[in-house]
């Protein structure tokens, strides 16, 4: 019997996990060296652009599978993978392997993609050393789509068991990405960090993570019992009763903390220390995440990606009215009376693929995206529109367009909605009337918000596109990625202009991107005049909570403070005490028996 051990690393994910060890390796680091006669180096080369451009468009794929799963922030991860795939600077150098020296294409790959990541790993900039293990990701699926090497002994949703522990030198996107959540409930790795892109995902999920964890594969064996706390960075191998008896407890105690929120974010509408309702609804893609809006106790769907039904689906075919109707009503239903807010297909630019818009285009992010894309191609849009219709009846369901510019584009949707609920109401088809709502997300619709008004009957704010498209940034692209500022003067003085032109016209207007689901931009957002919010289910507990410690008022006051700054780092400063302090406060108030109702 091994003798217990304790391992230290960095902690990348809280959370307490007991499991089994599961040594996984995703990648091998050799791949077969092959001579080739002059004759054949030429075909080669093809093989191997041909193979790369394969893979970018798989990483394409992936980008937009993790967009509509996780946010754009994950779905970067890939993007950047499919752009290193077409970058010259990094296949060149392998297209002059493969020439000068006569070799086949997937040695080639292997050797110029681990002296690539060598140099990146011994740069001093640890955030460029990171990326190091993006870079041998990008060679492994390289090499799968050349046909040699790089294939995981295992897939990972075809582990085995249950309460596994990953066990890895490192653990690349693609992989972490994979993860199955129902049997994984943790992962160590010899390599990585803090920024590091797996090690990102493993938050996103709620995984317990541990990483730069140093002889950890000489220490650990699979099948061996494993305890990690994944908020200190340690690990125990082989745990002697006490200390398993301890965090055992522990684990206990995080979950009965969990539920407590669950029970307590369930019932009626949460309010503000002083008397405000909050409306905290949830974010989902699939008819089977119904069961987490119910268990996290939200207030009804305040954003369904109706893309992800394409997305998911084979082939390139739209789903048909039949499939869609079936999707619609049963969510709908499942969840009456609280709200669903189904938006239409938001596909094209970096989501869809590229024949659905039908050509290659410069710029996807600011081309043939959304709503526009919806009316290039009609029969698409009123097949959408059609099933919504059919499946209003079942419950309190209202449509979302996204991608919205103007007014003339809200008042050319309506008279569409309003032609099938008529075509609808001819075949016998009882339809009530469906609310109609615009995501404002394009500075655009900001700015002349006044004007939408008259013709919508709700709103959603769409913070990471207006973020984007306001700023001028693009967050795949790592060269700018650190000027997305979601606390920008700008970027609260147009949600405030929309909240106040939403106050004077008695319109609702919701929040639907991640500055909802971030207690202190969520604490500004309630001072700037916004009462209706929807993030991830697993967020909805700890934002209701949340709720229930601030006064709208003194929100209200910080909101003020906010909008008087010049810059995101003074702004930034602002909402970091602030939140602090209210923090402190609700301490004092539960110590002292004051607790919220």
């Amino acid at each position: 019997m091994k003798r217990g051990l304790s391992l230290s690393g960095i902690p990348v994910s809280p959370g307490v996990a007991v499991g089994k060890a599961v040594l996984w390796f995703s990648r091998e680091d050799t791949a077969p060296k092959r001579s080739l006669e002059k004759a054949d180096i030429a075909r080669e080369v093809e093989r191997f652009r041909a193979g790369a451009e394969a893979a970018a468009r798989e990483m394409e794929t992936t980008a937009e599978q993790v967009a509509i799963r996780l946010g754009p922030e994950y779905a970067a991860i890939f993007q950047a993978h499919a752009l290193f795939l077409r970058d010259r600077a990094y296949l060149a150098p392998i297209e002059r392997r493969i020439e000068a020296e006569s070799v086949n294409a997937e040695w080639a790959v292997a050797a110029a993609t681990e002296s690539f990541a060598a140099r990146m790993r011994d740069l001093p900039d640890e955030h460029i050393a990171l990326r190091a293990a993006d870079l041998r990701d990008v060679g492994v699926i390289l090499r799968r789509h050349l046909g040699e090497g790089g294939d995981a002994p295992v897939k990972m949703e075809d582990l085995e068991g249950e309460s596994l522990i990953l066990v890895a030198d490192e653990l690349t996107p693609s992989d972490a990405v994979k993860i199955p959540r129902d049997r994984v409930v943790g992962f160590l790795s010899e390599r990585g960090g803090k920024t590091s892109h797996a090690s990102i995902i493993a938050r996103s999920f709620g995984i317990p993570a541990v990483v730069a964890i140093p002889r950890l594969l000489a220490c650990v064996a699979d099948g061996d019992l494993l305890i990690i706390d994944g908020r200190e960075g340690v690990v125990w191998r082989e745990p002697s009763e006490d200390v398993l008896a301890l965090f055992r407890e522990r684990q206990e105690q995080e979950a009965t903390q969990e539920r407590t929120l669950k029970a307590k974010s369930t019932g009626k509408t949460v309010e503000t220390l002083d008397g405000e309702a909050i409306f905290v609804r949830a974010n989902i893609e699939l008819v089977s995440e119904v069961r987490d809006v119910l268990d996290y106790g939200a207030d009804g769907v305040g954003l369904f990606r109706s893309e992800f039904i394409y997305l998911s689906s084979e082939g390139e075919e739209f789903p048909d009215e039949k499939t869609q109707f079936a999707i619609y009503e049963q969510t709908v239903r499942e969840l009456a009376p609280r709200p669903v807010v189904i938006r239409t297909y938001d596909l094209g630019g970096k989501k869809g693929a590229r024949t659905i818009v039908g050509a290659e285009e410069i710029n996807p992010v600011l081309g043939l995206r959304g709503v526009r894309l919806c009316f290039k191609k009609p029969e698409m849009f009123r097949t959408q529109l059609r099933a919504l219709l059919k499946a209003a009846p079942s419950g309190e369901l209202r449509i979302l367009i996204p991608m919205v510019s103007g007014v003339e584009e809200i008042r050319r949707v309506r008279a569409m909605l309003e032609e099938e609920r008529d075509a609808l109401r001819q075949d016998r088809f009882e339809i009530p009337d469906v609310p109609l709502g615009a995501m404002i997300e394009v500075p655009s619709a900001a700015i002349t918000v006044d004007m939408l008004l008259p013709d919508v009957d709700f709103l959603a704010l769409g913070t990471n596109d207006l973020i984007q498209y306001t700023l001028a940034v693009d967050r795949a692209n790592e060269t700018v990625s650190e000027l997305f500022c979601p606390h920008h003067p700008a970027i609260l003085r147009l949600v405030a202009r929309v909240a106040e032109a939403a106050r004077k016209a008695d319109k609702p207007v919701s929040v639907c991107g991640e500055m909802a689901a971030d207690p202190i931009f969520f604490l500004v957002l309630v001072g700037l005049g916004i009462r209706e919010f929807s993030m991830g289910p697993r967020s909805v507990p700890v934002l209701k909570e949340f709720a229930r410690s601030i006064s709208s008022a003194e929100a209200a006051k910080i909101a003020r403070a906010a909008l008087s700054l010049s810059t995101p780092e003074e702004v930034a400063a602002l909402l970091n005490r602030e939140a602090h302090n209210l923090l402190v406060a609700a301490g004092a108030r539960s110590r002292s028996g004051e607790g919220p109702g």
